[in-house]
């Protein structure tokens, strides 16, 4: 079978075929290889951004788009995201998302006075579920 009728089968792209034939490596070396570009922020800084944004929601702080694609910004050295508006990029954020939609839902943080936020506490929580 070619690689034309194979992508038609197989639903794969036939460039990601070509290349596949083209690297001359055994199949399974090349299976486990990955292709595509390059992550723009490492994988410890992007799960050091998630644990931030969970810690933040959990002192009843909401993050915003806007407070994540800046954290992103600032915590990248050599990165491809924009110098003027000194924030990462919507194609970054949505692909961030989609990888760590398990762990993260961002929404506007909404005022919670101290009283209200030590009444939060597991006793006071399980009381009222008794009730």
């Amino acid at each position: 079978m070619g690689c034309l009728a194979a992508s038609k089968r197989y639903n794969v792209p036939r460039s990601t075929l070509f290349d596949y034939v083209r690297s001359n490596s055994e199949p399974t070396k090349a299976v486990k290889s990955k292709l595509g570009r390059k992550p723009t922020l490492p994988a410890p800084l992007e799960e050091k951004l998630v644990d931030y944004v969970l810690i933040m929601e959990k002192k009843y702080f909401g993050c915003t788009r806007n407070n994540v694609k800046r954290f992103a910004y600032q915590n990248n050295i050599h990165n491809q995201f924009s110098l003027l508006k000194e924030v990462a990029g919507k194609d970054w954020f949505k692909h961030f998302m989609q990888t760590h939609n398990q762990k993260l839902s961002l929404r506007a943080p909404t005022g919670t006075s101290v009283a209200r936020a030590k009444g939060f506490n597991r006793e006071s929580v399980n009381k009222f579920f008794d009730l």
